[in-house]
């Protein structure tokens, strides 16, 4: 208790730090040399690497062998205006990459939900957001990068030039290939306002209908959609705009976290306006619905005192800590089930069901997704095609055995081509592991790049949690 109420005074010290000494610019060159010079100084043959920030991790991560930095790559690097693109060290936030893009009148093609997501945590773990359906994932949109080798290494990666087998590995290897140290991100025109249609539907066939329509809507920015009961499915749109003002002249913004909870207002709303800013980050407040079980965190006063002060993820997922025995206490066994599972269009409404059916927990993320320009080694979606997110963040009451309902999603998972983010509880046998990436390709990447394992093993890493 007390090592946890010191992580939330760290993270609000660290934030604090940031917040009135953050420099935009980085120095790339000379940090990146530091890095470099600190990590040739290691001497293990097992090496790993270590943070001060508390991350979007939600498996265990128990490092054993000796560590390196890269918390010193972090900040823009430059901006081409002309080109729409910008270059920023591997550890910088997408929180800081859109607060500066923005006063050009530009952002990134996507912007994970979660404030503490940095560039290289979301080319190397997976990420998507509700423009995922016209742009992709987020290494979708990646020009090059810099990538550290186990050997010490700083290789230029590009889908194209001598060293694209790494950039096109680098996607869900968690870490075991390479560390990103730079890349350049593609950017698009911004506007100041994003303007919400809240389209419910009574099943779950309008609604993935409506999806699919919705897709195709060439003026449609942004698309998601949360389930609230089986039948009960809210499609949300999104669409830029430069005036908050309504036809009628009314103009009444949102500010989430301030004036309440966005996922709760999405019940309530037909219509809603909000900035650019607390678009991006409506889902950040509150981690989704992953923190509402704490009574002070909803209140109307605490949030309208300390707004995003406090809620954001990086403290969030602090005091999440902080209250997990609490929880446990007064919850009884429930068993917590974290994942982002992906399924192809065509299998979709079938998982969906399922899903209702042996979890039966709501609320239900679910977002659509078409990869473009991807060729990724390690992650099976890849065809142009229309596939779909189903985010399932509950704790699951449960008198079964460990970990029931997470094998038991995974199982369904696999028999429906789907796939899954590794960030979080993986359960899978090594033989079910290898349906999800391409295994021969992992290890001849990995004689390449890391041959002699310093890295470590991505099965290891995801499975055993001790890397």
């Amino acid at each position: 208790m007390l090592y946890n109420l010191f992580l939330v005074l760290r993270v609000l010290f660290y934030q604090f730090l940031e917040f009135i000494s953050f420099n935009n610019k980085l120095n790339y060159i000379e940090e990146l040399e530091k890095t470099i010079e600190k990590y040739n100084k290691i001497n293990d043959n097992s090496v790993s690497r270590t943070t001060n920030d508390i991350g979007t991790l939600f498996r265990k991560n128990d490092k054993k062998s000796e560590g390196f930095s890269l918390d010193n790559l972090n900040g823009i690097i430059d901006i081409d205006i002309e080109n729409k693109t910008i270059n920023v060290g591997g550890k910088t936030r997408f929180y800081d990459i859109l607060n500066y893009t923005l006063k050009y009148n530009l952002m990134p093609k996507i912007v994970p939900e979660l404030s503490s997501i940095t560039v290289g945590g979301a080319i190397s773990g997976i990420s998507i957001e509700s423009s995922s359906f016209k742009y992709g994932w987020v290494h979708d949109t990646i020009v090059d990068m810099d990538v550290l080798t186990a050997d010490g290494d700083v290789l230029y990666c590009t889908r194209d030039n001598e060293n694209a087998d790494l950039f096109n590995s680098i996607p869900n290897s968690y870490g075991t290939l390479g560390y990103v140290t730079r890349a350049k991100i593609q950017l698009i025109d911004a506007k100041k306002y994003v303007k919400l249609i809240n389209h419910k539907c009574e099943n779950i066939t309008e609604a993935f209908e409506f999806i699919k329509i919705a897709v195709n809507n060439k003026d449609t920015d942004f698309i998601d959609a949360v389930a609230y009961s089986e039948f009960n499915i809210i499609v949300v749109m999104g669409f830029l705009c430069d005036s908050p003002y309504n036809d009628n002249g009314s103009c009444e913004l949102s500010n989430y976290p301030n004036n309440g909870i966005y996922y709760e207002s999405i019940k309530k709303l037909r219509y809603d306006t909000m900035t650019i800013y607390d678009y991006f980050w409506r889902w950040d407040a509150d981690m989704f619905w992953g923190v509402t079980d704490v009574p002070i965190l909803k209140n109307k006063w605490f949030r309208w005192c300390f707004g995003r002060c406090i809620l954001n993820t990086r403290v969030l997922r602090a005091l999440q800590r902080l209250f997990q025995s609490y929880q446990v206490k007064n919850n009884g066994k429930k068993e917590k089930i974290i994942q982002d599972l992906g399924v192809p269009g065509e299998n979709v409404e079938e998982f969906y069901n399922w899903i209702c059916n042996n979890i039966n927990k709501y609320p239900i993320w679910i977002c659509p997704v078409i990869p473009k320009k991807t060729n990724t080694s390690l992650w099976t979606f890849n065809e142009n095609k229309l596939y779909f997110d189903i985010g399932v963040f509950v704790r699951k009451e449960t008198n079964k055995e460990e970990n029931y309902y997470n094998k038991l999603i995974e199982k369904k998972l696999l028999e429906l081509n789907g796939n899954k983010c590794f960030y979080s509880d993986t359960f899978l046998s090594k033989k079910d592991f290898n349906v999800l990436i391409n295994p021969d390709k992992y290890q001849c990447i990995k004689k390449k790049y890391d041959i002699n394992n310093r890295f470590g093993d991505l099965y290891n890493k995801v499975i055993n949690q001790n890397i």
